[in-house]
């Protein structure tokens, strides 16, 4: 089979399947309205955003599923199992009575629903990005990872053009929203087709170990310490990826006093910006080295995270759209060498299982409650406050990586 078509292949079932992840941040003000009973809405949405957390919180036990899945079975098999089960979870929520209609049942239904979507996320980001490049053998890793990176950022773009046209034509009613998680669940039908005509790749065929019983055991016991490294990147990476993904739009609204509809436009062009600059710096980790240019990014994260922050909480259009273009730099170079980055610690039997797995405790500890958290602290110390927090997140990577660089050798 012809290496764009698999190329192609698995980037457009990554994109629907982050579409129909994505989707639930567009309408978390909506959603916290609907299925929640608090009179306060700072509390709504606060209870929203946890929800929106705790997707991210199975993504751990989604990379030891679909890990072993992979692993074991074959990548191709994990990620058309990782999107069916998305396409049937996002559909699902389309189809949720509100609280009103019955009670506590409305948001305890949100939860396990969100959960399944987690679990299955969790098997996507990390399993597309060891497809592609285990077909591609070595192949420019930088870009064709910074790519894989910007396909996720498409379905969040995606999704955040399908709530701008459902908003514009229809309002933001209480009803609306629906179309977008029902429209989610169809187009999974045809990533689950795509899925499904791909080849397997090369190095699992020829991987060796291939008795392993459980690769996630070998892994924590002889892995352990490249299980911290790959989590740490997976943390920093997806912490400023999910600010703009998941909470660029609320700090629109609530601090400079947007519109919804003017919100999601400036999240779409901070979106789009991520999505342009993504392949630039690819190119750029191949040549400089993808450890130097992580450390170089995390770098920039503390120093001028900050600024960007009093950028966008600014009354001016200007500032505001100089900050919004500042994020977005800073993300996509913090996220276009992660993938190669993090595949490189682990062989062949045991990569989908380790990164996976590590990849996703990052994601969970750090991006998933990136929202969350830098809205309790916009509200409590101010609009710059969130940038504290990825400036927190990039030190941490930072001290973990050179702690074990210099107490083990991997």
């Amino acid at each position: 089979m012809r290496k764009h078509k698999i190329v192609g292949s698995a980037i457009v079932g990554n994109i629907i399947e982050y579409y129909d992840f994505g989707i639930y941040a567009v309408f978390v003000p909506t959603i916290g309205r609907l299925f929640f009973p608090a009179h306060d809405p700072f509390i709504q949405l606060l209870l929203a955003f946890a929800i929106f957390a705790f997707g991210f919180l199975m993504r751990p036990l989604g990379g030891v599923i679909f890990g072993h899945i992979g692993d074991k079975i074959g990548r191709k098999t994990a990620l058309t199992a990782s999107i069916l089960g998305m396409a049937f979870a996002t559909f699902c929520i389309g189809l949720l009575p509100s609280y009103e209609k019955i009670g506590i049942f409305a948001p305890f239904l949100l939860v396990l629903i969100r959960l399944i979507q987690g679990v299955c996320i969790g098997g996507e980001g990390a399993g597309s990005a060891i497809f592609i490049l285990e077909h591609l053998d070595g192949y420019k890793p930088g870009l064709i990872g910074s790519l894989v990176m910007a396909s996720n950022m498409i379905g969040t773009l995606f999704a955040t053009f399908i709530g701008l046209i459902v908003t514009h034509f229809f309002g933001n009613d209480d009803f609306s929203w629906r179309y977008c998680f029902l429209f989610g669940g169809v187009i999974g039908l045809s990533g689950l087709y795509l899925r499904h005509s791909i080849d397997e790749t090369p190095a699992f065929r020829a991987r060796t170990n291939k008795n392993a019983v459980v690769p996630i055991i070998e892994v924590l016991r002889k892995k352990w310490r490249r299980i911290w490294i790959v989590a740490c990147i997976g943390g920093v990476a997806t912490s400023v990826a999910y600010t703009i993904r998941g909470y660029l739009a609320v700090f629109f609204v609530e601090y400079t006093h947007y519109t919804h509809l003017e919100a999601l436009y400036l999240t779409s062009l901070a979106v789009l910006t991520f999505i342009i600059i993504l392949p630039v710096f690819g190119l750029a980790a191949d040549k400089i080295g993808y450890s130097r240019f992580l450390h170089i990014s995390c770098y920039a994260v503390i120093f001028t995270a900050l600024p960007i922050f009093l950028l966008l909480s600014h009354q001016d259009a200007a500032h505001v759209l100089l900050g919004t273009f500042g994020i977005s730099i800073l993300a996509a170079a913090v996220s276009a060498p992660a993938y190669p980055y993090a595949i490189q610690h682990f062989t062949p039997s045991l990569r989908y299982s380790g990164v996976a797995f590590s990849w996703n405790i990052g994601n969970a500890l750090f991006g998933g409650t990136a929202p969350g958290i830098e809205t309790i602290f916009a509200e409590k110390f101010g609009p710059h406050a969130p940038a504290y927090y990825l400036i927190a997140i990039a030190v941490i990577f930072l001290l973990v990586n050179y702690a074990i660089k210099y107490s083990a050798k991997l």
